[in-house]
């Protein structure tokens, strides 16, 4: 047997501990999300929680998630939204569902646009730069998420018993044709999915997470968020540096639409990679390079099955490219079965089980999908996120391009604000709409 042919083996057996660890720990995550989803009278925490929820545009179900977070069956919430302006298609959406909901305590703030920040980093320090005093808990969530009845109390229960700095759900995407597209955003979302856990470092997620006030305040978080491209791996690296915990809650993890056009869900996969590359360049190092190393091992056997010279090389190629296309059907029937305890209906329905075969056939080729996005996001210093260009610049600095109706753009740079600019960065946020009157819902 020659030199590469055993180099070739050693590189699969690597590879082979590498998706067996995996596998372990996607089945830990099955048994974790199973047994905490059986829980299923969450206690009553006591103490007012304030959801803040960026929007921008009408989203798919745009209304209907929203609507979720006014049926929640928690005691004591109330509800603040946060646009840039009040030209945003969002805002009639979100009064409608204010007026319609009179008992919940609700109001919309508009933020103005962000010059040195993202939008949605800016939204977030607007909505959080006054905290009523009777707030006890602080909690984030997307506009793209349809939640539970029960999704608000589960989040804040799990972080009074847990005394995590934090606690997050996380997102599933829920398909709908159960085409490749979807498939290929379904499996590596769920590939992430799955390594959450109880015991594991999580990282917060933006679109569902929790802290208190005197955490949120004591660590500085709103600080923290100024000048930066991100909001959730921001506050994620700063719980790292300072070694708190985060604890992460399945009853929390949200269903989202997929995307609806290819070009949509290539945009969504590279944007994620790319905030990861800016934000926490070494996890983004580990996760392309170690992360996806079984990936790389697999098609070289494959190119040594199909075009190696002599039979020790074709048949060390096709023994790797196997065992590694085994174990990673292995980790694919996990993540079907997590959905099926997550989504025990909609995992019935051809679409999720489309993707469910999309996800065990063809899982090393989206894979590869998301190592060339992956690659390519680390070499870009710009990204487009609803309709708003980001130039990352030298020592981390933002600028931001607002796109507009006659497509031309109005570039901020992070250095240069103009008085308008500066003077809304730091003020009361610019209005205050739809505010209900107090309830016998508020702690107040």
């Amino acid at each position: 047997m020659d030199g590469f042919s055993i180099g070739l083996i050693s590189a699969g057996v690597l590879a082979a501990v590498q998706l067996v660890l995996l596998a372990l720990q996607a089945f830990e995550h099955h048994r974790y999300a199973a047994r905490r989803l059986q829980k299923k009278a969450y206690r009553q925490p006591t103490g007012q929680a304030l959801v803040i929820i960026p929007c921008r545009g009408l989203e798919h179900n745009l209304e209907e998630n929203l609507a979720g977070f006014f049926r929640q069956d928690y005691a004591y919430y109330s509800l603040r939204f946060v646009v840039q302006s009040h030209d945003d298609p969002a805002v009639s959406v979100i009064e409608r569902l204010i007026s319609d909901h009179p008992n919940i305590p609700a109001e919309l703030v508009v933020a103005g646009s962000a010059t040195n920040e993202a939008q949605k980093v800016h939204n977030l320090r607007a909505a959080t730069h006054t905290i009523p005093e009777q707030v006890r808990f602080l909690v984030f969530a997307d506009s793209d998420a349809s939640p539970s009845p029960s999704w608000l109390r589960a989040l804040i229960s799990r972080l009074e018993e847990s005394r995590a700095a934090a606690v997050t759900g996380y997102r599933w995407f829920v398909p709908t044709q159960g085409t490749f597209r979807e498939a290929v955003v379904a499996s590596l979302n769920g590939s992430y999915a799955m390594l959450m856990a109880g015991k594991t470092p999580n990282l917060v997620w933006g679109g569902t997470w929790a802290t208190t006030r005197e955490n949120f305040q004591k660590l500085g978080i709103r600080d923290a968020w100024e000048g930066q491209i991100c909001d959730d791996l921001v506050v994620a690296r700063l719980l790292l540096r300072r070694g708190l915990r985060v604890q992460y809650e399945p009853a929390c993890l949200v269903a989202t639409a997929c995307y609806s056009s290819t070009r949509e869900m290539i945009a969504f996969i590279h944007r994620q990679y790319f905030l990861l590359r800016h934000v926490l360049p070494t996890w983004w190092l580990f996760d392309t390079f170690v992360g996806n190393y079984h990936i790389l091992v697999f098609w070289l056997g494959v190119g040594a099955a199909v075009f190696g010279w002599g039979g020790d090389v074709r048949s060390s190629g096709l023994a790797a490219a196997g065992i590694i296309f085994v174990l990673n059907w292995i980790r694919a029937e996990f993540r079907a079965a997590a959905a099926r305890v997550y989504f025990p209906q909609l995992a019935q329905q051809p679409a999720f089980r489309k993707v469910f075969w999309w996800d065990r056939l063809a899982n090393l080729l989206i894979g590869t999908v998301g190592f060339v996005l992956s690659v390519s996001a680390g070499l870009r210093r710009s990204v487009s996120w609803r309709g708003i260009t980001y130039h990352i610049e030298r020592g981390g600095r933002v600028r931001v391009c607002h796109g507009s109706p006659l497509g031309n753009s109005l570039c901020c740079g992070s250095d240069e604000r103009s008085p308008e600019g500066a003077g809304r960065e730091e003020s009361v946020p610019l209005a205050v709409v739809g505010a209900q009157a107090e309830s016998p819902r508020s702690a107040a």
